[in-house]
């Protein structure tokens, strides 16, 4: 059996026939919920601290508390979890795919150029050819801004959000039910509730409004690390198209992004890489008419895709014994005894009825 087969073969423990009664028996029968919780309590305290001590006068920096939600808060239980839940074969498989570097090389102009050119887009569309603008001017908000920035925001919050979002929520997500798009639908207004620190400092109804705005964003974006992942089985360049994205328009936390070194004090440039993921996003749902790059279901009278997130139920026939004539050769892959007026069945109908 493949690595791919393996990963989406479901392999979660029976609590009851184990034994695991106690607080393991209650991860592996709720992985999601024990994630969610965990996230929700230990992670934002991390998030939030910076804003309580902003409350009391205490003026902190911001991101390495964000890093620290993002590792001990996401990375950390969607590591432990898929241990308790699934065992070590999982985790090597989920570490591989964390660092599958090795995909096509349109994956990661999607990240460098896509986006960033798409937020670009939308930026000069909504606040005019930025002002006082040099070519040395243009080199270095791509050097550092954009380059620089996507390298700083990758390695220690992007790639880890995405093993944690997608490589363990959103696909489990998609494993149970079947659809893509449902599993994006359900884990953007979480995914967007984990960046609720960073809009208390407004006033409440801009607060409530900026949070409405983020989770409907979210959609389109869940979709397009849905499909990204799908189609590749790597969450490296789904962190990496993250953290580029990121770089355009709003920054790493430690450094200006692209946009913002060239619009200096607009605010708002901060978040069209939020609306070019959206224009991205409904591009793919209706290009791939909402499955993202996932297969249909058998029923449909479609093999299963070997993807990493599709659970495969059919088993691999053996081979004929040599010597057999054509008509037994077919008749021995379907299972009946062959023979010259046998009629066939079509590959389609096979294949959609393998079990």
């Amino acid at each position: 059996m493949s690595s791919t087969e393996k990963l989406g073969r479901s392999t979660t423990r029976n609590p009851s026939a184990t034994g695991d009664t106690g607080f393991v028996g209650l991860v592996r029968r709720h992985p999601l919920t024990t994630f969610l919780v965990w996230f929700f309590t230990v992670g934002q305290a991390f998030a939030f601290a910076p804003v309580v001590a902003r409350a009391n006068g205490v003026e902190l920096l911001v991101q390495p508390f964000i890093l620290a939600s993002t590792l001990i808060g996401l990375l950390l239980p969607a590591v432990v979890i898929t241990r308790i839940v699934d065992g070590p074969e999982r985790v090597r498989e989920l570490w591989r795919r964390s660092f599958a570097v090795w995909v096509s090389l349109r994956w990661y102009a999607l990240a460098l150029i896509a986006v960033p050119a798409v937020a670009t887009a939308l930026t000069v569309l909504l606040f005019g050819m930025p002002v006082g603008v040099s070519t040395s001017s243009i080199l270095s908000a791509l050097v550092f801004g954009l380059l620089l920035q996507t390298v700083i925001a990758f390695v220690p919050n992007n790639w880890a959000e995405e093993v944690a979002w997608m490589g363990f929520f959103q696909a489990r997500l998609q494993e149970r039910s079947g659809s893509a798009m449902r599993a994006a639908v359900l884990t953007a207004p979480l995914f967007a509730l984990q960046h609720v620190a960073l809009v208390v400092g407004n006033s409440g109804l801009l607060a409530v409004l900026l949070m409405l705005m983020l989770i409907v964003l979210a959609i389109p974006f869940r979709a397009v690390t849905a499909w990204t992942y799908n189609r590749t089985g790597s969450l490296f360049i789904v962190g990496f198209i993250h953290a580029a994205g990121n770089a355009a328009a709003a920054g790493s936390g430690f450094g200006e992004s692209f946009l913002k070194r060239l619009y200096p004090g607009e605010d708002f440039v901060g978040i069209t890489h939020l609306l070019a993921f959206a224009l991205i996003g409904i591009v793919v749902i209706a290009a791939t008419r909402a499955r993202l790059g996932s297969s249909q279901p058998p029923s449909a009278g479609r093999p299963a895709d070997r993807n990493p997130l599709i659970q495969v139920t059919s088993r691999r026939r053996r081979p004929p014994a040599p010597g057999l004539d054509r008509h037994r050769r077919a008749g021995h892959r379907r299972g009946q005894p062959g023979g010259p007026g046998q009629r066939s069945m079509s590959p389609r109908m096979n294949a959609s009825t393998a079990s």
